[in-house]
């Protein structure tokens, strides 16, 4: 039984086939899509350090940034930047209750801000991600916890008692028998946070990008020392 005969391409291809298998040229073919996947990984992951000086009397620590980081420092800058929790309490016409409000408002904007973050984010110790709970739970949550509860239960009493019919909210507000402690530690938090806000901004700025050197513009001879025509300044 005659076998049919093999066509002469056939032949060709597999013999270029196995020619470039033997040669290495596979492999080394094969190693392309592991290096880009690496390099991808890397620049996603490339951070870059910064130092900041934390709120509250934490102290400073050095963060690795990624860009991840410093698109959550800017998302709470903007907040903290419009927000009263950040901005200086003014007596005459802030409300505490209202500064409150804005306080539990930004405990609620930043678990949200943290919840978008992947839980790698998380892994990292010198991140972002535990820059803002630390500031959170160490720095703001301590003056919550020893202020907020009684002043409100007694400003649900004072709001509505005979004795306080047509004043305004900062009027009643004076009457608190701790008003001047509250208020100088509610504006140690407001200053804290302003400090804080200034810290993520630093952050969100930071990048890998290198800057030139700036040039070099020669500084023009002032009226007191002309320079004089026709005479060569290198003398």
């Amino acid at each position: 039984m005659s076998h049919p005969e093999i066509p002469k391409w056939l032949i060709s291809t597999w013999a270029f086939i196995w020619g470039w298998l033997s040669s290495g040229k596979f492999w080394a073919g094969a190693l392309v899509p592991v290096v880009l996947v690496i390099i991808f990984r890397l620049r996603r992951y490339t951070s870059n350090s910064v130092s900041v000086g934390l709120p509250f009397g934490l102290g400073s620590r050095t963060y690795d940034t990624t860009p991840a980081d410093r698109i959550v420092a800017w998302k709470l800058y903007v907040q903290l930047s419009t927000r009263k929790a950040a901005l200086p309490f003014d007596e005459g016409n802030d409300v505490i209750g209202e500064v409150y409000d804005s306080l539990y408002k930004l405990f609620e904007t930043t678990r949200e801000l943290l919840l978008a973050l992947p839980p790698r984010e998380f892994q990292r110790e010198n991140g972002v991600a535990s820059l803002m709970l630390r500031v959170m739970n160490d720095g703001v949550r301590p003056h919550l916890t020893h202020w907020q509860f009684k002043y409100r239960r007694w400003w649900e009493e004072a709001g509505v008692a005979n004795e306080n019919r047509g004043k305004s909210p900062q009027e009643i507000q004076r009457n608190y028998p701790h008003y001047d402690a509250l208020v100088d530690d509610l504006k140690r938090t407001n200053t804290e946070l302003s400090k804080f806000a200034d810290e993520l901004l630093a952050i969100a700025r930071r990048s890998k990008r290198k800057t030139r050197p700036q040039k070099i513009v020669p500084i023009p001879p002032s009226q007191e020392h002309p320079v004089e025509e026709g005479k060569n300044t290198a003398d």
